[in-house]
């Protein structure tokens, strides 16, 4: 059974263990509630603070979750870079696809033209050799001619090479005797080459006037003959 120590009998250890447990009191006799215990909540439940392992991982985990969201972003940023760079070059490639398109066929043309040009002026020197061979050609032209007028009756005039003369005044008088026509001679005139003149009009079918006229059916502006 314990022994009740009187007050004034306990000694300073004794009275400073008590008070220890007891509230405290101020200078002027009043009663103060003793300092909470910081490691309790304010439901008193023990406070349990995170050891530094503990702190440490928190601290990793955080590290590669912001690691993890930038990594993200980045490829997102990155991506749409990509894509617009690819836009770029698919437009660069487009436009010199269309340069060379557009080269080649100005290309195309050019050869064209030139190959044009070359058939043309093998066909002038056939047409020549042609009328040397066979002076007799002039004629289909000039008959050709004749049915392109409005009226054949008349004083009219067939101006021919004088190599053509007397060929053309044969064919006049077998075909159109009847008519009071005239055959000319023009030195001016090259072989296979004519005129028919009359009172009020003239028809040019020199070789050059004919050759004009077949270089500009085919949309080529070529005003030359071999002279």
């Amino acid at each position: 059974m314990s022994r009740v120590i009187p007050k004034e009998q306990l000694t300073a250890y004794q009275r400073w263990e008590l008070a220890a447990f007891e509230d405290t009191a101020s200078a002027d006799g009043r009663r103060h509630p003793a300092p909470a215990d910081p490691d309790l909540a304010d439901d008193g439940s023990k406070v349990v603070l995170p050891t530094a392992q503990e702190v440490e991982e928190l601290h990793q985990a955080a590290w590669r979750e912001g690691y993890d969201l930038g990594q993200e972003e980045g490829r997102k940023a990155g991506f749409e870079a990509g894509l617009r760079d690819g836009e770029d070059q698919v437009r660069l490639l487009r436009a010199l696809v269309e340069t060379l398109e557009a080269g080649r066929l100005r290309q195309d043309e050019e050869v064209a033209r030139e190959v044009l040009a070359l058939a043309l002026t093998v066909a002038q020197q056939v047409v020549r050799k042609a009328i040397q061979i066979k002076p007799d050609l002039v004629l289909g032209a000039i008959r050709e001619a004749l049915l392109s007028l409005p009226v054949l009756n008349g004083h009219h005039k067939i101006v021919a090479h004088p190599d053509h003369v007397e060929l053309v005044r044969e064919w006049l008088a077998q075909e159109h005797g009847h008519l009071s026509w005239k055959v000319v001679s023009d030195p001016q005139l090259e072989p296979g080459g004519f005129r028919l003149e009359s009172t009020h009009s003239e028809m040019d079918g020199s070789l050059r006037t004919r050759w004009r006229e077949i270089t500009e059916c085919l949309g080529v502006d070529d005003d030359s003959w071999l002279s």
